[in-house]
């Protein structure tokens, strides 16, 4: 199901001097691509990406018209990469991907974490692994994310890729013993007297060393003084 709509209008031109053209008026250079068509140079308002971004996701089904040539074209995308300026992270750039709704599409999805690992109430300590998830399906069916469910996790239990729950329409691509997450045992603290204790022994066998080394560099001297 298609569930945004976006307009664009063919770019006239490439250079850098058209792209900073562009930007002075709120606008971002763009390409659409995908089979059957030829890549095309767009240009479109960024706000509406970020728009249907903050509000339906990046994997979302777009209807895309595009005006400017000899006739309007539309074409249902997806959002394929953004660039993002690296201080404000405004978008600067999208690369926006022909679908069919038949044809079957791989891509990642974020990993969602839900619920508080049972194990935590006895002090285990969260770890994560992957936080993404490469699958394969048809657009209607991508999901924005991938919920795990953690409440049952005890301390010492892991999940993997294998143990995810998903759709039946969704078929995962990503290494099945990859680790999603793990409850691990707190690091028990150390006895303060057997610190104390090793810190002593460190500093004799330190000073240790210094004594012998000084007592070798005086034989040295005293069979130089011998030889002499």
């Amino acid at each position: 199901m298609v569930e945004a709509k976006i307009g664009a209008s063919l770019r006239p031109s490439t250079k850098g001097s058209y792209r900073h053209y562009l930007r002075d008026k709120g606008r971002i250079p763009a390409v659409v691509y995908g089979k059957g068509i030829k890549e095309q140079a767009i240009e479109l308002d960024p706000r509406d990406l970020e728009s249907v971004i903050r509000k339906k996701g990046r994997n979302v089904l777009i209807d895309l018209d595009v005006t400017g040539g000899p006739e309007q074209k539309k074409y249902v995308v997806m959002i394929k990469d953004l660039q993002r300026d690296p201080i404000h992270r405004d978008i600067v750039h999208a690369d926006l991907c022909k679908v069919s709704l038949e044809g079957k599409l791989r891509t990642t999805v974020p990993l969602v974490l839900k619920g508080e690992a049972a194990g935590k109430k006895t002090g285990g300590v969260l770890q994560t692994g992957l936080r993404e998830l490469e699958i394969e399906c048809t657009p209607d069916k991508m999901p924005d994310a991938i919920s795990v469910d953690i409440s049952g996790l005890e301390t010492g239990e892991r999940l993997t890729v294998a143990d995810l729950m998903v759709s039946g329409d969704l078929k995962i691509l990503t290494e099945p013993d990859k680790m999603v997450v793990m409850l691990v045992a707190p690091r028990v603290a150390e006895d303060p007297e057997e610190d104390a204790a090793r810190e002593v022994k460190d500093q004799e066998d330190t000073a240790g060393e210094a004594a012998g080394e000084a007592m070798e560099t005086a034989g040295a001297e005293n069979e130089e003084a011998d030889v002499s």
